[in-house]
């Protein structure tokens, strides 16, 4: 028993360094092992979708709020939308109940298929008006509503007759004038954040933070 330490010596063989070494390799395996298992949880990762907090951290922040789904910009919109939504909704009315009369005042200005448009603007005006009043799909709304006042303006009213007629308050189109630019402002700011707009705008910022 006493003869193989003292081999070992002969040999040249020192036993500090052979348990240095052997560390020095449990050590490259144990680094190796934990290479592979984080490679293995990245790879499970990605197959379930998930996103690793190293990566969950280099993610943009969340955009912010608009101003005019806030209180005071929701508020200030409701208000707009709901002016014109009355205006256009007697307007739609009117032309419903009073064809003739609608009929008569198309064929008045050269419009073909008078009857037909009178229908059609009728029932147009009537649909818009409850986009505003709920708040869906308000730019689109307001877009048809801005046309339509803009086309009575430009077609109708500054014909030839002129701006100001005597007896009559304001100028001619005045009223028109005030629907193209109230609906023109929604088409610029949206229907605000009291409004089903606004729910699903809320919903996405909501899922973005």
């Amino acid at each position: 028993m006493s003869f193989q330490p003292e081999q070992t010596k002969l040999l040249g063989v020192d036993d500090e360094q052979t348990r240095g070494l052997t560390y020095e390799v449990d050590e490259q395996a144990a680094r190796e092992a934990e290479e592979a298992r984080q490679f293995e949880r990245a790879a499970r990762d990605r197959a379930l979708g998930s996103v690793p907090l190293a990566d969950a951290t280099d993610l943009p922040p969340p955009l912010p709020r608009p101003d005019n789904d806030k209180f005071l910009g929701s508020a200030g919109l409701l208000v707009l939308r709901l002016v014109l939504a009355a205006f256009i909704g007697v307007r739609g009315i009117q032309v419903l109940f009073d064809l003739d009369g609608a009929t008569d005042w198309l064929t008045q200005h050269n419009l073909p298929s008078p009857v037909i448009i009178a229908w059609v603007l009728g029932i147009g005006l009537l649909l818009c008006t409850l986009m505003l009043l709920f708040g869906f799909g308000t730019r689109t709304a307001s877009l048809i509503v801005a046309v339509l006042a803009i086309a009575v303006l430009v077609f109708v009213e500054w014909g030839a007759v002129g701006l100001f007629v005597s007896g009559r308050a304001g100028f001619v189109g005045d009223t028109e004038l005030l629907t193209a630019g109230a609906a023109l402002a929604l088409v610029f700011l949206g229907s605000g954040g009291w409004a089903v707009d606004g729910a699903m705008r809320h919903s996405r910022w909501q899922d973005s933070r």
